[in-house]
């Protein structure tokens, strides 16, 4: 009797072989396909990120710079007399045609003695740049004209400083003279940017 050999199933027979070159060439062409499409996401990516830090730069210097404007202000003694300071806690001054804020502050004594000290503190723009302006702590106080000020730019690409005071039972009005300023409670501070936009940011004071 002759004997009748079966033949394997066509995927049995498959299984031991490799891939085509059809099939290579398939895959190489998806993963080139996908290696352009990561290579440009990623170069989108880097791309964004360079053209956002120097605007994350000046946001940071902003927060900066409006949160050490807020501690002076919060320094700021409602009664001058009380601390034998010499004038107002607040003005708003012009020097050099430039708006200018000054805050009489307490600190803490240099000597490292508990007593309170005094500085005085300005804000204005020098050269597009907001700077804080401020005299050493001093225990018998002499005022702003007597010693050497530190200076420290906070905020740059700044035009102009716009300030006004909070009066009550008449509300915000830009200061005439030191009249304006006494006993104020609430001070706002508008910066007007290179770019043309402004940046606005209100202040209790003491």
């Amino acid at each position: 009797m002759q004997r009748i050999r079966a033949n394997p199933p066509r995927h049995a027979a498959r299984t031991g072989w490799g891939f085509t070159l059809l099939e290579l060439l398939v895959a190489i062409t998806i993963l080139a396909v996908v290696a352009v499409m990561s290579w440009r996401g990623l170069s989108s990516l880097t791309a964004t990120r360079e053209r956002l830090q120097p605007q994350n730069d000046v946001v940071h210097a902003v927060l900066a710079g409006f949160g050490q404007m807020e501690r002076d202000l919060t320094h700021a003694p409602g009664n001058a007399r009380l601390f034998a300071l010499p004038g107002q806690t607040l003005r708003v001054l012009a020097i050099d045609g430039r708006t200018t804020l000054e805050i009489l502050r307490l600190t803490d004594s240099p000597d490292g003695s508990r007593a309170t000290a005094a500085q005085t503190i300005l804000y204005r723009v020098v050269d597009g740049t907001l700077e804080r302006q401020s005299t050493p702590a001093q225990r018998y106080f002499q005022g702003a004209t007597a010693v050497t000020m530190d200076r420290v730019g906070l905020v740059p690409q700044v035009d102009e400083m716009q300030v006004r005071v909070w009066r009550n039972a008449v509300g915000w009005v830009t200061p005439a003279s030191d009249a304006d300023t006494a006993n104020t409670v609430g001070v706002e501070v508008r910066l007007l940017r290179h770019d043309g936009t402004a940046l606005r940011r209100v202040f209790a004071v003491g």
